[in-house]
């Protein structure tokens, strides 16, 4: 049997992790969660979202929240997998 997996680049992490805040976004009861976890504020996000990490730290947020997680994968019609290979793909020192 042939394995059809295929490592998840850069640029698919950095959508996926998109794709993850936008579901976190959209939704208040999800994106108030997130911002009283990651101590960030409404005023606040816009400037995160442009430093470095964080499109890694929305990743180990879903990671850490196995239901956000399952929840994620359906929405984006993918594996789980597929998802923590993008975040060990946007920060892969934090895993070796």
């Amino acid at each position: 049997m042939t394995s059809t997996y295929r490592k998840v680049t850069l640029n698919e992490a950095e959508s996926v992790a998109v794709a993850a805040f936008t579901y976190l976004t959209a939704d208040e009861e999800r994106l108030s969660r997130f911002l009283a976890l990651s101590g960030l504020s409404a005023d606040s996000i816009r400037s995160a979202a442009s430093a470095p990490g964080f499109f890694a730290a929305i990743l180990d947020y879903v990671a850490s929240d196995e239901p956000l997680l399952l929840d994620l994968a359906k929405e984006l019609n993918t594996k789980p997998e597929r998802i923590m290979e993008a975040r060990w793909t946007l920060s892969p020192s934090e895993f070796e």
